[in-house]
């Protein structure tokens, strides 16, 4: 499609290396998308260094050793404390611990937690149907 543009603008007159409208508004879709990856990337990286500052430790202890590289393990292990000491690694924990539940569990144990969450959403709209009726009755 872009060519077949090209090849009108070149008949109308156009400069050949011009830049067209059409390559322009594709570039600066372009830009808006790449500006919205970064920006979701960002977010996605400060929140990990800020709810998962163990797993940071655990990776920068892989690194080689030299002194950028201490210094780097000694900066993450001092982070991780701090988050802990915050008590910002809460959440991370225990979303860890409830998935290890999970893994050790077998499928008759699944089945009987899936149909207690059910049983607890059914009761939950019952209570709620209940407290609605209430007010209009």
């Amino acid at each position: 499609m872009l060519d077949l543009l090209r090849e009108i603008e070149r008949e109308l007159g156009g400069h050949p290396d011009e830049v067209s409208e059409a390559e322009r508004i594709d570039a600066a879709a372009t830009h808006r998308a790449v500006g919205r990856v970064l920006r979701a990337f960002a977010v996605v990286v400060a929140l990990l260094f800020v709810f998962s500052s163990e797993r940071l430790v655990t990776w920068v202890n892989g690194f080689e050793v030299g002194p950028v590289q201490d210094r780097v393990v000694s900066a993450s292990t001092a982070w991780n404390a701090l988050m802990a000491e915050s008590g910002l690694t809460m959440p991370a924990e225990a979303v860890r611990a409830e998935v290890n539940d999970l893994r050790g569990m077998s499928w008759p144990e699944v089945r009987a937690r899936l149909e207690n969450e059910k049983a607890r959403g059914r009761e939950g709209a019952r209570l709620l149907r209940g407290a609605l009726f209430e007010e209009q009755g």
